[in-house]
């Protein structure tokens, strides 16, 4: 196992990325099934008499602690060791999310009610309180290592993945006069995937580098570790999705419409929108899932290191452990979303829309998305819309992308533009799907 190994070890993370989706599109009147999402309300009075995706995916990444040249990566040249710039702290954090849908539809019953069928894969990883320092020192090439003391803290590290089918319903509450509110919800039925974590206390290493033969230069630790995963690693077993463990999950939204347009006619009839929502409430329970508790205390040499290849053996092999237990619980990842959406002059438009985790980024096994900020505009009619995305994230600042629907496709990026001028991109952002829409008839 190789220099990566110690660094999952103590710390739990290398360059990885943020957790949100859809930047830009999920904003669109036209997004259909993707804004349900964010906000079961928004099937109902939608542009659409039904609309069916034929899949999408949605891919997110941010760190504070690597910034790379996106054109050089692309172009397969880029040694991220040595020319990836680097903003090193006590606490570097990350976190990553894919995110897939499958075949799903969403249509109207009446004017006034509107259901939802959708399915999806998801997959976030979250790194939390990472010496930076340590992880550089790891990274080193053993033969230009220096001795070093450094304290690793209390690192956090989860990744935790499912599969899941949603029923959304959504109905109009209020349309009196200007005044328009509709409400829904999705209940979601959970798949358990795969869950593990690594979580560390007070954990301090030293190196020692033995100069004639580096191989045996020592690295010695203390601290203590808990670690866990959802297959039986112990019996050979490899990563797999658990169909004996389950979950079910819920989301809830309401928007409001001030309405000075035509309640019947074609294109948005609100000026001013806005909405909220709160997504992904509730657990997935891994019922063979075994955690494990260990004294960090100990020595271990390079050969240790470069001889082992699974890491949960290796903390077996070479540290105490002090607990175990079987069965554990992997919240989703719960989140607060605002929409506030301008209609300018029925083609253009301004959105102001945010992310923000209701879950403890800290606690064990505890799973988030990463807070976001986005400011949008937007152009948008029937068959095409175009958008800007300007979104701060959590970690990786501020980004700016861009994308756009046309019929049934839709591509775009909450990042791509920063990527491509910056030399110090932090993040990453990239969606793609197809549907097929039947557009409401306005008269």
């Amino acid at each position: 196992m190789k220099r990566t190994l110690l660094l999952m070890c103590f710390v739990g993370s290398c360059f990885a990325a943020q957790a949100q989706s859809y930047f830009g599109f999920r904003d669109d009147g036209y997004a259909g099934i993707q804004a349900a999402l964010f906000n079961p309300s928004a099937i109902v009075d939608s542009k659409y008499r039904s609309d069916i995706t034929l899949f999408s995916v949605s891919g997110s990444g941010s760190n504070d602690l690597y910034g790379v040249q996106f054109a050089d990566v692309i172009g397969g040249d880029y040694d991220f060791e040595n020319q990836a710039s680097t903003n090193i702290k006590f606490t570097n954090n990350a976190v990553i999310n894919l995110d897939v849908m499958g075949p799903s539809f969403m249509m109207n019953i009446t004017p006034l009610h509107s259901v939802a069928l959708f399915s999806r894969v998801r997959s976030v990883t979250n790194f939390i309180n990472v010496n930076g320092e340590l992880i550089d020192e790891l990274n080193n090439d053993i033969e230009f290592s220096n001795n070093f003391l450094i304290q690793g803290g209390s690192p956090n590290a989860v990744t935790n993945s499912w599969a899941e089918i949603g029923a959304s319903y959504a109905t109009v509450l209020l349309d009196k006069e200007d005044h328009f509110v509709k409400g829904g919800l999705t209940l979601k039925y959970l798949m358990a995937g795969i869950n593990g974590y690594i979580q560390g206390n007070e954990i301090e290493v030293a190196f020692n580098k033995n100069e004639v033969n580096p191989s045996l230069s020592e690295f010695y630790s203390t601290g203590t570790l808990k670690t866990a995963a959802s297959y039986d690693y112990d019996n050979g077993d490899d990563p797999k999705f658990d169909a004996s463990s389950a979950g079910i999950g819920l989301d809830l939204g309401f928007t409001y419409e001030y309405r000075t347009f035509c309640h019947t006619c074609k294109g948005n009839r609100y000026k001013f929108k806005a909405a909220m929502s709160v997504t992904d409430i509730g657990k997935l329970n891994y019922k063979n899932a075994v955690e494990n508790s260990y004294d960090l205390t100990g020595r271990i040499t390079q050969d240790d290191i470069d001889e082992s290849d699974d890491i949960f053996k290796f903390f077996d092999s070479y540290y105490t452990k002090v607990a175990t237990r079987k069965g554990v619980k992997a919240n989703l990842p719960t989140a607060f979303h605002t929409n506030f959406d301008w209609n300018i002059n029925n083609k253009f438009y301004l959105n102001l829309s945010g992310d923000f985790d209701l879950v403890d980024a800290e606690k064990l096994n505890g799973t988030t998305l990463g807070n976001s900020v986005s400011f949008t505009p937007r152009f948008e009619i029937r068959q095409f819309s175009f958008y800007v995305p300007i979104t701060w994230m959590e970690y990786s600042g501020t980004q700016v992308g861009t994308g756009f629907r046309a019929g049934p496709l839709f591509i775009g990026s909450g990042s791509i533009i920063s990527n491509l001028l910056s030399n110090n991109s932090k993040a990453f952002n990239m969606y793609v799907g197809l549907k097929i829409p039947v557009y409401q008839n306005y008269k």
